[in-house]
């Protein structure tokens, strides 16, 4: 076989080999890009033999690497006679890089021939600590998260990266303070989105737990509020939101809950109180008796007449419309009249299609569960793992429940959300259950944002104790001890660095090594919570907006707090900021 035929050879079964799946050409494209740098590091090594080893196809590994040897035969055969005897050729490099790599791949791939563990994330939002049983609340029963509890870790040191949705949610996916990319707001600007359609959002080059996962072969779907920015293109088209971020699926609410999202509002809201609609209707009168009186005068058609009246009302309409619906007018510029937020950010999406317009409260939470029932009912027994990010819509306001749930706590309709949230949980831990594999299953419990009895201030409060703890469960059967609790302070930034470790997966820049490279805010808890491993002093920072206003510094057991900003406590408001 001559050296062109076989390294032709090689190419066409390589090519039919990444053409399978759309993961071959990511797997390809990695590999050539490290194959390709100009420096043999550990982490190109590494990086490379991760890409190798999961790729799971031994034929796809042995074609690589041997149209990796042709090249290199051929390329040191013609710059033998140029070169000089004892330098090394860029081909020698890159095969050493392959090879070093592919004994590495090997040893890895030996390592997990066992299936890592599915990993199952569950977000509440404005949920008090002190409303679960758990955390010793002894009137809302929470018997499933308690029980999720009593079968893992519990933190009772558990911080928010931040006191709002928009950025907490972006700290706890991606492992990063948001104020390094700016998802934080700024001063005459919301802290958190505000619109289905805003442009703003999760800057697409941020890397989350979904996306390193979801390279090492996990089947990944968020489920449930979103709230990070769905950056849909010209006319509302594209809007990928969760999918641009490693999730393969989305079935959920793009935006958040809003008080407005409930009952009926009026498109055509007059009110004759309203300085500016009193305005409108004189000049309405004006106009009428002007167009009739010169009618009258210049005996003009009834067909003139017709086309002044609507060019008259389309003078009034239009900016009645917008300072009805809009409030460019107010200081907070960026609002919406409550028929606008119901109809256009009131929406539930499956993946980039609407499937809910306006979005219908009373069963939500049922059918957000079935989703995720039925993607681990799919999933299950599937080669790979899955990673299912479920956030509950429970219990921002409004508070609704299904019929079935209504008037059961002591607590109202709060109590009642708490309790149908905890139906929930109850539901998707009976499926990994029942499926029997929530042996091999990560179960991660947190909460984001919202207001916290036992401590001192509330949601949006900067620094303030009440806005960042949140509860934390972690349970890992067999691995992860149960009934346990950890006392030292730990934050939604470790969710990362922890899943990584837990699942036994490097770190997150050897996954896209043409990537930047970039440190995590947060810390791998793997250790501490499966051994009891103390974590290095560190210190953490809470943000209001860009501001720091809080630090914490931890030292073994000794813990730390230096405000750097007073509370802002707004007239007749809980927020900071």
């Amino acid at each position: 076989m001559s050296l062109q035929y076989q390294e032709e050879h090689y190419q066409i079964l390589y090519l039919e080999h990444i053409s399978i799946a759309t993961k071959r050409r990511k797997i390809l494209r990695s590999g050539k890009y490290i194959l390709q740098s100009n420096v043999t590091t550990r982490r190109n090594i590494h990086a490379l033999a991760m890409i190798l080893a999961s790729s799971r196809d031994m034929t796809f590994l042995l074609g690589l690497l041997s149209v990796q040897s042709v090249r290199s035969q051929a390329r040191n055969v013609s710059r033998a006679q140029t070169s000089h005897p004892m330098a090394p050729h860029e081909s020698s490099r890159r095969w050493m890089v392959l090879s070093l790599a592919l004994v590495s791949a090997c040893l890895t791939a030996g390592e997990t021939q066992k299936r890592r563990p599915n990993v199952v994330i569950l977000v509440a939002d404005d949920l008090g600590i002190g409303d679960l049983g758990c955390y010793g609340n002894t009137t809302i029963k929470t018997p499933n998260i308690d029980r999720l509890s009593d079968e893992g870790v519990r933190l009772t040191h558990h911080l928010a990266a931040a006191s709002m949705c928009t950025p907490s949610r972006a700290a706890l996916l991606t492992g990063r303070y948001p104020a390094r990319y700016g998802l934080v707001g700024e001063e005459g600007t919301p802290p958190v989105i505000v619109h289905v359609a805003s442009r703003v959002g999760l800057p697409p080059e941020e890397v989350t737990f979904a996306k390193a996962l979801a390279a090492a072969n996990y089947t990944t779907a968020a489920v449930g509020k979103w709230h990070l920015g769905m950056r849909c293109g010209l006319g509302g088209l594209g809007c990928r939101g969760p999918q641009d971020h490693g999730f393969q699926s989305f079935f959920g609410l793009p935006f958040t809950l809003s008080v407005e999202m409930e009952g009926t509002h009026d498109f055509w809201s007059f009110s004759p109180e309203v300085r500016f609609n009193k305005i409108i209707a004189r000049l309405c009168v004006v106009g009428v008796l002007t167009i009739l009186v010169w009618g009258w005068l210049t005996h003009c058609t009834q067909e003139t007449q017709n086309i002044l009246f609507i060019v008259l009302a389309l003078a009034l309409i239009i900016p009645w419309f917008v300072h009805t619906h809009y409030r460019f007018h107010t200081e907070k510029w960026w609002q919406v009249s409550p028929w606008m937020d119901q109809h256009l950010n009131g929406i539930l999406m499956r993946n980039t299609k609407v499937v809910e317009q306006p979005l219908v409260l009373e069963g939500l939470s049922q059918r957000l569960v079935d989703y995720s029932l039925n993607f681990i009912t799919e999933h299950a027994h599937d080669e790979n793992p899955f990673l299912l990010y479920h956030s509950f819509a429970h219990v921002h306001t409004p508070m609704f429940t299904a019929p079935e749930m209504a008037g059961k706590s002591e607590h109202g309709r709060y109590g009642d959300s708490v309790e149908e949230m905890d139906a929930g949980v109850g539901a998707i831990l009976d499926a990994l259950r029942q499926h029997e594999i929530d042996d091999n299953t990560i179960v991660n419990g947190q909460r984001t944002g919202g207001h916290n009895g036992l401590f001192k201030g509330g949601k949006g409060m900067g620094g303030a104790e009440g806005g960042l703890r949140v509860p934390g469960i972690f349970r890992w059967k067999g691995h992860i001890p149960a009934g346990k609790t950890i006392d030292t302070p730990t934050s939604l930034l470790d969710t990362f660095p922890t899943l990584l470790g837990l699942t036994d997966l490097p770190p997150v820049n050897s996954f896209f090594p043409e990537l930047p490279e970039r440190d995590l805010d947060g810390v791998s808890l793997a250790g501490l919570l499966t051994e009891g491993t103390a974590l290095r002093p560190r210190s953490l920072i809470h943000h209001c907006r860009q501001a720091i206003h809080a630090l914490r510094l931890v030292v073994e057991a000794r813990v730390y707090k230096m405000h750097l900003a007073k509370h802002k406590w707004s007239p007749g408001s809980t927020q900071c900021c």
